[in-house]
């Protein structure tokens, strides 16, 4: 397949550029349009946007894709959007959506035949607003290179996050030490802290290494779906220790693929348990790769939404 993929580079979780990788890997012919580039000054960003936005389009127009994927498509220009709308036999143009929005983004989602969703809060919340695109629940994913050589593991959880003040009441409840990436997180002094942003080719390392992946809903992000952080620890078997946001079920089975907690009392008495059987980290951290590898790579995500609009993922 032909993809032309739209959207931000150098976001925290590396979204654009993991999809990117994944499909070139599956064999398709990609190209990228990047509508934000943080080697830009945003001044400079700014300044260059209506040139930014024409070189984009045009470069489309060269390539001629089967499908144009916008990822995280509430953030594309809209005059990128018209311009790539106002294309001679165009392709079907499907958003890729995993932030929260509002009905503003009622403009933006009026020019995708398709927008899906990583949150079945937020396709709620599409047909609540009006939206005019047909809609569907398409999860995060995982490109299957996105991982570590077998290694000794730390009896400890890690958990790689930007700070929220949910987040950080419930690590600050947390009794035993947990190791925690991303910046923002000074104050946790009973915790081990490593500050700053992780680099991407780092954490699959990172996750190799511990016990354990603990994971807590963004609350300004995430209504009931699961982030990136759900699914890519499982492509080192480390397992996921998560509150349940709604849709973990749809994803994995929890219990056996997924250990769940509901609040900081349960999530205390889970870790002493994994602490004194880390046996069972292990079971629960290679089905739950399994279930990844199995349902959960950018691949089989193609399949889903080229699927809705028509085009063959091939």
């Amino acid at each position: 397949m032909k993809l032309f993929l739209l959207g931000r580079r150098g976001g925290v979780t590396h979204w654009l550029e993991e999809a990117a990788s994944a499909f070139r890997d599956a064999g398709h012919d990609v190209r990228l349009g990047v509508v934000r580039d943080p080697r830009l000054h945003p001044a400079l960003q700014r300044a260059l946007a209506a040139p930014i936005v024409d070189r984009i389009a045009a470069r489309a127009r060269a390539f001629r894709p089967d499908l144009i994927l916008a990822i995280g498509g509430y953030h594309v220009p809209v005059a990128l959007l018209e311009q790539l709308a106002a294309m001679p036999d165009r392709p079907p143009m499907a958003a890729w959506v995993g932030d929260n929005f509002a009905a503003e983004a009622r403009t933006l989602a009026a020019f995708y035949d398709l927008a899906a969703y990583t949150d079945t809060g937020l396709e709620r919340r599409h047909a609540e607003l009006g939206f005019a695109a047909p809609a569907l629940f398409a999860p995060h994913a995982v490109d299957p290179r996105f991982t570590a050589p077998p290694t000794q593991r730390t009896l400890r959880m890690v958990f790689v996050a930007n700070p929220t003040p949910g987040r950080r009441a419930v690590v600050a409840a947390i009794r035993r030490p947990v190791a925690i990436y991303g910046p923002g997180w000074a104050g946790m002094n009973s915790h081990e802290i490593h500050a700053g942003r992780l680099a991407a080719k780092a954490l699959p390392g990172v996750y190799a290494r511990h016990l354990a992946s603990l994971n807590v809903r963004n609350e300004f992000n995430i209504l009931t779906g699961l982030n990136q952080r759900n699914f890519q620890p499982y492509l080192t078997a480390a397992p996921l220790v998560t509150d349940d946001p709604g849709d973990l079920s749809l994803c994995f089975e929890p219990g056996s693929e997924a250990f769940v907690w509901r609040n900081v009392d349960e999530l205390n008495d889970l870790y002493a348990r994994l602490l004194a059987a880390p046996e069972a980290a292990h079971q629960v951290g290679e089905a739950g790769r399994a279930r990844v590898l199995a349902h959960h790579t950018f691949d089989r995500r193609l399949e889903l939404i080229a699927g809705h609009l028509g085009v063959t993922a091939s």
